[in-house]
């Protein structure tokens, strides 16, 4: 576990996912078909729900330095039921993306909404407030999963912590509710894969 001023990362363990099967499945998909993102204005700018200083990312972030590139992964099973059991997670309903971030772009602090896990909706139609993410948040858990080494100028960071070394296969808890967010100001692509699924106990 990765601690600074009582701000963490919790370390979930060393995994040996089938690397080599991940990184064929990306390469096999050109870039222009990931699907592009940018959270300051897509998700960020008009959710009322959201803290102001989120809201207002549109001011400093842009496409221009705040974009990256999505695939949505579930489907190809890249993880074993020991991954599950480990990890106390439920098989059913869990969410899996890899990330691509270009050098000179950043995903500025937030909190995590899970709209590609909850949806951006609940059902009555109204958009999930902080109060719903702080209820459903403890029975998430979402994994952050380097695809690679690290590398000069790629950073996980949130208030007074920043994690810039880690091993492909190190796998990192993203604790609900926590700020956080991540820079690549180095020289060479970032490729990460996300998990989050519904806690056993929950």
């Amino acid at each position: 576990m990765f601690k600074c001023g009582g701000i963490m990362f919790p370390y979930l363990g060393k995994f040996n996912l089938d690397w080599d099967r991940i990184h064929k499945y990306c390469d096999s998909i050109p870039y222009d078909d990931w699907e592009w993102k940018c959270s300051p204005l897509m998700n960020h700018k008009d959710n009322e729900h959201r803290p102001i200083e989120e809201q207002n990312h549109q001011l400093w972030y842009n496409k221009n330095n705040a974009s990256l590139k999505d695939i949505n992964v579930t489907d190809q099973k890249f993880f074993p039921d020991s991954w599950f059991y480990t990890l106390g997670i439920k098989k059913e309903q869990h969410n899996v993306k890899i990330f691509w971030t270009k050098p000179g772009n950043f995903e500025p602090p937030h909190k995590d909404f899970f709209p590609s896990f909850l949806g951006e909706y609940r059902e009555d139609g109204s958009k999930w407030t902080q109060q719903d993410i702080e209820k459903h948040g403890k029975k998430i858990l979402r994994a952050w999963i380097p695809l690679m080494d690290s590398k000069l100028g790629h950073m996980l960071y949130t208030d007074e912590y920043a994690l810039a070394s880690w091993k492909k296969g190190d796998v990192y808890e993203l604790p609900s509710g926590q700020t956080h967010g991540f820079a690549n100001g180095g020289r060479e692509d970032r490729l990460l894969m996300v998990f989050t699924g519904w806690r056993a106990n929950g």
